[in-house]
Parts: structure tokens; sequence; C-alpha cells
């Protein structure tokens, strides 16, 4: 069984993980265990775990926090790697707030100086969601409509000037804060919840996310590296090995 973990910033991530892995992998290959990091003790957050003899196990830690990310792998990469056995690390992480576009090369290149003389440097991968992760979701422009019948593309375009369509998400500098903005259209509003996180993370089409050539060639680049990543962390090393010389 490979053993992956992704450390994400919150609770928002970590459900949509959590959901993503099932829809993408099946829910009879992996098992999931999600964990919270709150001071010194932790606490195992509710997630699903399938059959035992799954192909995959995935551990989700929740960090609690953007800068909190790139400090938990690597405090904890060595330790998880070669005495727990994982075969792969990724860390998961908004950037709004904190990095502007143009710093966001020399973040990922920081990041990868923090390893580049570790053995392991090559099971570890750090994905921005560029702004925010909000900005994956709404590449589903349609999953509105399904969250309440009038949030249409064309409704949201009338009355707040977003073509959902064919924008790329990415480009928003705020996506959380136009999430809020489409919310409002029906007297709601988009705050991170919980119970959000969760309606969102069940309304989304993961086949169309996974699958559209709209995205995956022209759009949200950081979710296609992310899916790159999840891939190759589930793939051995030998096999990927073969992959690349066919």
């Amino acid at each position: 069984m490979r053993r992956i973990a992704i450390f994400v910033e919150g609770q928002t991530e970590r459900i949509f993980i959590e959901k993503f892995l099932i829809m993408y992998l099946g829910y009879h290959k992996i098992k999931v265990k999600s964990w919270k990091e709150l001071g010194v003790r932790g606490r195992e957050c509710k997630a699903r775990e399938p059959n035992l003899h799954a192909d995959y196990y995935f551990l989700i830690y929740d960090v609690g926090g953007d800068a909190k990310v790139n400090s938990a792998l690597k405090e904890r990469a060595e330790t998880m790697i070669h005495k727990h056995g994982y075969d792969y690390l990724l860390g998961l992480r908004d950037v709004y707030d904190e990095y502007s576009r143009s710093e966001i090369p020399a973040a990922i290149q920081g990041f990868n100086a923090l390893f580049q003389h570790c053995s392991f440097r090559r099971k570890l991968r750090l994905i921005f969601a560029i702004m925010e992760i909000e900005a994956w979701f709404l590449a589903d422009y349609n999953v509105f409509e399904r969250i309440h019948a009038s949030l249409t593309p064309e409704f949201i375009k009338e009355h707040l000037g977003l073509d959902l369509v064919n924008d790329d998400p990415q480009n928003y500098d705020h996506p959380a804060a136009v999430m809020n903005s489409i919310y409002k259209l029906v007297c709601q509003a988009y705050k991170k919840r919980e119970k959000q996180a969760y309606q969102v993370a069940h309304k989304l089409d993961y086949d169309y996310l996974v699958c559209s050539e709209e995205i995956l060639l022209h759009k949200i680049k950081s979710w296609r590296y992310f899916l790159d990543c999840v891939d190759e962390s589930v793939t051995p090393e030998i096999e990927r090995m073969v992959r690349s010389q066919d």
C-alpha cells in the first residue's frame, strides 16, 4: 500500500481533498485519515476509511494556516518518509494575502532550497492554489446552480459582470470573495464554514474538473499541477520510469 500525506492549511482544503480523492481514485482503492493540528496535541478528524486492502493510504494533515504548510513539511518530512514509510508528501496552500503573483516563483524556489541536500527531496511537492483554492471551485461554473437553482452562469454574469464560463478563475485576486458575492445574490454568504465546504465539495462535478480539455489545456494551471502531483504520488517510481521511456 502506497502511503501519501497531504498537508493543507485548513478545513476547506481538507474537506475538498477527502471528497476529491474518493471520486478520483475510487472509494474501494483508498483509505483516508485526517488529522488536525491543535497546539502540541492534534486530533483525528472524521474521515472515511475504506477496506484494509486499499491500494493507497492518504493522511490529510490540517496544519491550521497558510504559512504553516511549509514549516510542517520541513519539520516532519524526514521522520514521515524514513520512519513511517510515506512514499510522498504534498503541501497545498493558498497564496492570497501573503504572496503577490510575481513572488510565487521565488517562494517555490525557496521551498525547494530547504530540501536540496536531502535524499528524499524528490518525494516532496508544494502546490500553490492561485490565488485561493476557491479558484478551483469556480472552474466548475455550474456548481452554483446545483447549490441554488437561480445561480446560473448567465444570472451571475448579468448581475455581477463575471463571465465564469470564459474567465480563468486563477486570475481573480480573491476567489473566496467572488464566491461570497455570488452567494449574496440569493441572500446567502460564503464564509468558509464547515457546512459550506461540505456542500461545495459534494456539488462539484469532478469528472468535469479532471477531464475537461477547457480546464486542463487553458485554465487553472495550479489545478493541473495538483492533479499531476497526485498522479505522481500514487505511481511507483519504477512505473514512472517505464512510462517515461514509452
